[in-house]
């Protein structure tokens, strides 16, 4: 690994214990040890080893349990991943507002290093293995197993989701771009708000990231020229980083040539403008050109914000229950390695946990009615907000009878199709020890290298007559209820090696206009039970889901049909004796797998809409001062890779906000 306890992330960890060491400066800041104050600049001084580290924090922690069990804040959010470092940083701007953040991980460039810094390592951190028997990396991962998926061959299926600061944004494939016209334009109808049309959330879109055009002289690759519409970027936005690798794998530029071949030609404009549909394109990422490192929330948010801000940040903090008086939201109890105590928000608390944690959050809530109680007393009852027979199923009294808390649950799965080729891949030169050297050197003296890349490029598609004639009119009714412009299918590319050290290409399908949907409950009253989670893959009773997948099987094989001079041998997977419809939804329901891209199991939508869970501005329905700000609140999920959208969403909700605030937050 290249990261060691010298190195700038480790030393950020470490100076929060010299700069707090008195139990004045504890008492003030709340739990400090482990507060994101520690990002700020790093202090001189000796660098003992983490495990002392740890252990002092441990002292500070137990410190504070008996100085003050709870802490005040104007605003509380409740997850420090994608969405909730986003809108807690943009809250805290003003300085007349205290806001905290309750994150149950720690840091990624400690728990996980260069799996997470590094972007061409991601794919190998074991932890993202989708068997229910996996590496398990507790400090990064809940560890959520599924449900046996009938449409899977009744496997279990684990699904990573990240637990540290940055959540899903440390650990996903960094790949950036927005959805189209026609599904932000379903959004406004769905919630009879204008605001989510796309030229209207444009303006957040450009707010939350700042563009980098690429560097040819590091890509070093003439056919992998790039276009972009630039006018879908501003030059004020950021602080998050989008850019574009500075290094290309020479097998995905042959893949682009075999998407042009099968009608998917390059986009002229990128995938920010609003358009997808047949069309390929090299894909920007959340990479910050000038090192080369993954540009998380935590890394570009949360820096910017512990920088001019007042923001706090509880780390190992899992969160138990939201609080209520009566039916205004006004805390959240939480608990520390054991040590239970509240923090209270005297105008907003935002549940950012998740597409399995938020709903499984809102379900467990409780009441009290003075937060001022020492969090050892029990407190005086429980409430929950959902579906009224589930809590009432857990003896949970109902405080707000919401039918679509933890339904409508949309997944993307993946399948892939795959053949050895007759070229250098970035997968097969990174398994050389040898080439090791060569690479670390590449991406330590210029930010370039195999080390420095992972996204190359995707394409998006309806399925095309040809194969479309071959649909029941049964599974051709929902998918048309898509808008027109939404894809069914996105296509990406990837390279690994064969177990004989060739280089293995990879075209990967992903359904993105789902019609199967899933659901997560819970299994008891307790929090830290995990969350019941079915993604209902591949169930719909139209089969409109597995027809489109065996299309898209047949879709890579025509693909990889036109390169034929670069591939050696017969197709890996799924394999030459995989040939009729039913062969091939065999296969595809033996071997997929998540992307990780579930969503809208809080979904928002109008007054009155029965599986509706929050309102256009993200407040739950029911109750007061609550709201839900991740992808769990989005009514669907948009087509490709969401977390574009969700720096959006989190940009837009935190202006509503500051809006609905009146003049607190007037600059």
């Amino acid at each position: 690994m290249l990261m060691d306890p010298s190195s700038k992330p480790f030393c950020r960890l470490l100076a929060v214990v010299w700069r707090w060491k008195d139990a004045d400066s504890i008492k003030t800041l709340g739990f400090a040890a482990f507060s994101a104050r520690c990002l700020g600049p790093q202090l001189p001084g000796p660098k003992p080893n983490s495990n002392l580290v740890l252990a002092y924090a441990q002292v500070l922690l137990a410190f504070q349990y008996y100085l003050e069990k709870t802490a005040d804040f104007y605003a509380e959010v409740v997850g420090g991943g994608t969405a909730g470092i986003t809108i807690a940083s943009r809250l805290a701007e003003n300085p007349s507002v205290s806001v905290a953040v309750v994150e149950a991980g720690g840091f990624y460039e400690v728990d996980n290093g260069n799996y997470s810094v590094l972007p061409g390592l991601y794919p190998y951190s074991p932890f993202l293995a989708a068997t229910a028997v996996y590496p398990q990396q507790p400090l990064m991962d809940w560890g959520l197993i599924s449900t046996p998926q009938a449409g899977a061959q009744n496997r279990k299926i684990h699904y990573a989701q990240g637990k540290t600061l940055s959540g899903s944004s440390a650990v996903n494939a960094m790949a950036y771009h927005r959805g189209t016209t026609g599904c932000y334009q379903w959004w406004a109808n769905l919630t009879s708000d204008k605001s989510y049309t796309f030229p209207n959330l444009l303006p957040y879109f450009r707010k939350s990231c700042r563009f980098t055009a690429p560097n040819y002289t590091k890509r070093q690759t003439p056919n992998a020229t790039v276009k972009f519409d630039s006018s879908a970027f501003s030059a004020a936005g950021g602080p998050l980083q989008v850019s574009y690798s500075n290094w290309v794998d020479p097998a995905l530029t042959w893949l682009q040539r075999a998407f042009a071949s099968i009608g998917l030609p390059r986009s002229n404009t990128g995938f920010n403008s609003g358009s997808l549909l047949g069309r390929t394109a090299w894909i920007p990422s959340t990479i910050n050109p000038l090192t080369g490192e993954r540009s998380s929330s935590q890394a570009s948010f949360l820096e910017q914000a512990i920088s001019h801000t007042n923001i706090i940040v509880y780390t190992q903090a899992q969160a138990t229950k939201i609080l209520f008086d009566s039916a205004v939201a006004n805390g959240v109890a939480v608990t520390t390695n054991g040590v239970p105590y509240i923090i209270s928000a005297s105008k907003e608390v935002i549940v950012s946990a998740g597409v399995f944690h938020s709903p499984q959050l809102l379900m467990l809530s409780g009441k009290a009615l003075n937060l001022k109680i020492y969090a050892s007393q029990r407190l005086p009852y429980n409430v929950g907000i959902g579906p009224r027979a589930t809590l009432e199923k857990y003896s949970i009294p109902v405080l707000s009878d919401l039918a679509g808390v933890g339904q409508n649950l949309w997944d993307q799965l993946l399948f892939s199709v795959s053949k050895q080729v007759d070229l250098p891949s970035q997968g097969q030169f990174l398994a050389e020890p040898q080439n090791i050297v060569r690479a670390t050197s590449e991406f330590l003296n210029s930010a370039s290298g195999p080390l420095s890349s992972f996204n190359g490029m995707i394409a998006f598609e309806k399925i095309p007559q040809a194969l479309r004639r071959n649909f029941t009119p049964a599974a051709l009714a929902p998918l048309a209820q898509f808008p027109t412009d939404w894809p069914e299918v996105e296509y990406a590319t990837g390279t690994s090696m064969t177990a004989t050290g060739g280089s293995l290409a990879l075209i990967e399908a992903a359904l993105s206009a789902p019609v199967s949907r899933g659901n997560v409950t819970i299994s008891s009253a307790d929090m830290t039970t995990p969350p019941v989670i079915n993604m209902g893959w591949l169930t719909d009773p139209a089969s409109a889901d597995a027809q489109v997948a065996v299309a898209a099987v047949k879709r890579m094989r025509e693909a990889f049909s036109t390169i034929q001079n670069i591939t050696i041998g017969q197709e890996v997977a799924p394999g030459s004796s995989v040939q009729s419809d039913d062969e091939i939804l065999a296969y595809i329901r033996n071997t997929s797998v998540p992307l990780y891209h579930a969503g809208a199991t809080c979904a928002m939508g109008k007054q009155g809409d029965p599986n509706a869970v929050v309102d256009p501005k993200a407040r739950v329905f029911g109750v007061q001062g609550l709201r839900v700000v991740d992808l769990s609140a989005v009514p669907f999920v948009p087509p490709g890779h969401p977390q574009a959208t969700v720096y959006m969403l989190a940009e837009k909700i935190a202006d509503n906000i500051r809006s609905d605030t009146g003049p607190l937050f007037t600059a």
